[in-house]
């Protein structure tokens, strides 16, 4: 099984007493659901079948999304869970090529791209752009990425899940996590 962790970490005691936060509740995590939550933070497996128990769990309080593990899974952890830029969002790490680029869409975006909507943008070779920047120009973003074919509900994430681009897209947002420049809700 293949999860990553939803929500901020706000309170952490030890590492079997952590408190998380997602959508403005608040939750207590002990023994180990906070193991399983801090290790699924940028991806995880969890092998033993307590570890699965504990984290259905936290799948059902929203924190954590989980999958069967493919060559995909990743992706489809990712289309479920809201983009977020950290606050404050300042990283000492360097960011490779595609993260610089993909930080680009979701740091001046006036609105929160999807993982299928960021795949989409490097397949086209959309560059990030004044024109598709802030809050005013949102509908010309969303008029380059929607289409008559990929309009409909979450024609776009299944497409975007055979694209050649993903895994590199998939590989730049969980560096991003990774380096503390985004969240996951």
């Amino acid at each position: 099984m293949v999860y990553i962790s939803k929500g901020v970490l706000y309170r952490v005691s030890d590492i079997t007493n952590i408190q998380v936060s997602r959508c403005g509740e608040k939750h207590i995590l002990t023994g180990t659901q906070a193991k399983l939550w801090l290790a699924g933070r940028c991806a995880a497996y969890a092998r033993k079948d307590i570890q699965q128990a504990e984290l259905k769990k936290l799948e059902y309080m929203g924190l954590a999304e989980i999958t069967e593990p493919d060559d995909a899974a990743h992706y489809r952890l990712l289309t479920n869970c809201v983009i977020c830029k950290a606050n404050p969002a300042v990283s000492v790490l360097p960011l490779n090529k595609t993260e610089k680029l993909t930080w680009e869409w979701i740091k001046n975006t006036g609105f929160k791209l999807t993982i299928s909507e960021l795949v989409y943008l490097a397949e086209k070779n959309i560059t990030p752009d004044p024109e598709f920047f802030d809050e005013d120009n949102w509908h010309t973003l969303i008029n380059t990425i929607y289409t008559q074919k990929t309009i409909f509900d979450r024609m776009l994430d299944a497409k975007m899940e055979e694209s050649t681009t993903r895994d590199n897209i998939v590989s730049a947002v969980l560096g991003l996590l990774r380096k503390k420049q985004i969240i996951l809700i």
